[in-house]
């Protein structure tokens, strides 16, 4: 898919500007891919379901206009388009909690005592990733965005349209509740 892209963005032949080449949002997406294939992970999708996210948001990439200033303002178009894809196919996923839920219940019920570290640490992920599923969307992004791509509560803010309180108020609210859950089921945070 990458060569794919890459290939069409060579050929867009783009005009220049005061002597250098206009900026360009597949090649921001090229360059940024690891983050949001973070951001995507964060948001509680699966590798096969990142790579349905990323082909979306190259597409909307390739059929943008989008006039840019500057590679930050591309970069935040980016994000903000990669979460609402995620939001997306989080909706058109009705029974999503539901089915978390019942597979956390039988995991729960389980009694088996692992002894490979590397085997608790992987339980211990994929709790934390149930946890961060069951989160509201509203608290959801910007926990990822702060913890996933390290972005402060200011850049979150302009990414998510939010004001930085209530982005920090998100982000407070989130870490209480992903801290109750990972108590209730063993984990400490």
């Amino acid at each position: 898919m990458n060569e794919l892209i890459a290939d069409i963005a060579a050929e867009i032949v783009y005009p220049a500007v005061g002597g250098t080449e206009e900026l360009n949002l597949v090649k921001i997406f090229l360059a940024e891919q690891g983050r949001l294939k973070r951001i995507i992970a964060g948001m509680g999708l699966n590798a096969a379901d990142c790579e349905d996210v990323l082909q979306d948001v190259s597409l909307k990439a390739l059929k943008n206009s989008l006039k840019l200033k500057t590679k930050q303002q591309g970069l935040r178009w980016l994000v903000r388009v990669t979460v609402n894809e995620c939001l997306a196919e989080h909706r058109r996923r009705k029974s999503f909690q539901k089915k978390t839920g019942e597979i956390l219940r039988r995991k729960s019920q389980k009694k088996t005592k692992p002894a490979d570290k590397k085997l608790i640490a992987a339980e211990e992920l994929e709790i934390v990733r149930q946890g961060l599923k069951e989160l509201d969307n509203d608290l959801r992004g910007p926990i990822v965005l702060r913890y996933f791509c390290d972005m402060n509560s200011n850049e979150i803010s302009e990414i998510l349209e939010q004001k930085p309180s209530t982005v920090r108020g998100r982000l407070r609210d989130a870490r209480m509740i992903l801290a109750k859950t990972l108590l209730e089921r063993g984990v400490e945070p």
